[in-house]
């Protein structure tokens, strides 16, 4: 009798000993979740702070100009899109408007707390313009330069893709671009994406259906499979809303099962294989017509070589493009070794002719530059030149001083040196 009333007491002592520790655990967590959140509240305030005080420093020092303000965003919604892409909603976090933009144009994108990746990156708006919401839709990009906190590129879309979610904030640039459709531009449209390159397009078909719903429209949309097809869905959407607006999505690598099961599915057509330039031709039957495209640099210039050896017009064919600055026209090559000296690294080295950028050749001696579009046209590159001469490969979108020069599509006509 006394053996069990020992091993009850026990029992009620290690039971309560459990619940004890039990409600204790309980208490901690839910004080670190409040401490959590107060730390996540503290945060976004000074982020909100931040962002009124960069507001009206951009005001003084712009007289109101948008294009080149920075500010800091919420992201309101994360979307899966397809296997490789995601759609990041943003908002102001005060609520406020939102500046013009046109459809096509792109925003410059960074962490927005100091510590976190530092690298930036263009993303174009894939949705039409508005004074409430943005959304941009990134492609994971594989990279065999991994994440590294104590580096300043690479691996932006990556980060993004494990490290952002409804809540956080980005630091956003913009919108830019002298890629998107004017609004005096009433001409038929043909839209022609690859992959990623929906993202502008997205925008344009949206903004056409919604305001000029009288304009003739057709997208063609290159992809490999349905797993990889971001907004395939809502673009095709718009085939069954306006009587003028047409969809067409090429997959290269699903077969004609595939192709049959996703035309049941949704509005629009789907074809197998590959479009070519002759069929856009015959199908669009315009001779007005306006091409926009956005791609891959090669299959870009392949495209806009056909479509001009069919008798479309020059200045009726407008392209998007982010590649790197390595692809160039026009450039005048150099026989000579130029040194080129990156000063504040303490780094010299020398380059032979002329085809690597500055920028290419910091990369190359692990000297940081911050970058973006690597195409002229954001100008995140710009660096202080000190002394030397250079020549651009391409024309430039940004209004530089005397002493400066974009870097990423910069090459040296002589001895440089450069503050960095």
């Amino acid at each position: 009798m006394l053996q069990n009333t020992l091993l009850l007491i026990v029992a009620t002592g290690l039971i309560g000993l459990s619940l004890g520790q039990f409600f204790v655990a309980g208490w901690t967590s839910q004080r670190m979740h409040v401490r959590h959140r107060a730390i996540r509240r503290g945060e976004l305030d000074r982020l909100r702070s931040a962002t009124k005080i960069a507001r009206l420093n951009s005001q003084l020092s712009t007289a109101g100009q948008n294009a080149g303000q920075w500010r800091i965003m919420e992201v309101v919604k994360v979307i899966d899109e397809s296997v490789d892409a995601k759609s990041f909603y943003l908002a102001d976090p005060n609520r406020q408007e939102l500046p013009a933009f046109h459809p096509g144009q792109y925003l410059m994108v960074r962490p927005a707390l100091a510590g976190k990746y530092q690298a930036t990156r263009c993303y174009s708006l894939s949705v039409a313009p508005n004074s409430k919401l943005w959304r941009i839709t990134v492609k994971r990009q594989e990279t065999e330069q991994p994440l590294r906190k104590d580096r300043k590129t690479g691996g932006l879309s990556t980060w993004m893709h494990e490290n952002i979610h409804e809540g956080d904030c980005l630091l956003i640039g913009g919108p830019s671009g002298h890629f998107f459709l004017a609004p005096e531009n009433r001409s038929p449209l043909v839209l022609l994406a690859a992959g990623v390159g929906i993202t502008p397009m997205a925008s344009m078909l949206q903004y056409s259906a919604h305001f000029t719903p009288q304009r003739p429209v057709s997208l063609y949309y290159q992809v490999k499979d349905a797993a990889h097809w971001p907004l395939g869905a809502e673009v095709h959407a718009y085939s069954q809303r306006s009587e003028n607006c047409r969809v067409y999505s090429y997959l290269s690598r699903a077969g004609d099962q595939v192709v049959r099961q996703m035309a049941s599915q949704h509005a629009g057509a789907f074809r197998s294989g590959k479009f070519a330039a002759s069929e856009l031709a015959n199908e669009v039957g315009s001779a007005q017509a306006h091409y926009f495209m956005c791609g891959p640099e090669s299959w870009m210039l392949t495209l806009r070589e056909h479509l001009e050896a069919l008798g479309v017009q020059e200045d009726q064919i407008h392209w998007e493009s982010f590649g790197g600055a390595s692809v160039s026209t026009n450039i005048t090559q150099s026989v000579h070794s130029h040194s080129v000296e990156f000063m504040r690294s303490g780094i010299k080295t020398s380059v032979d002719g002329s085809e690597q950028s500055l920028w290419e050749l910091a990369q190359a001696s692990d000297v940081v530059i911050p970058s973006s579009c690597l195409s002229g046209v954001c100008g995140s590159c710009r660096v202080k030149l000190i002394s030397g001469t250079v020549h651009y490969d391409r024309q430039v979108s940004v209004s530089l001083c005397s002493n400066e020069c974009l870097t990423c599509v910069a090459r040296p006509t002589s001895d440089v040196k450069l503050d960095v």
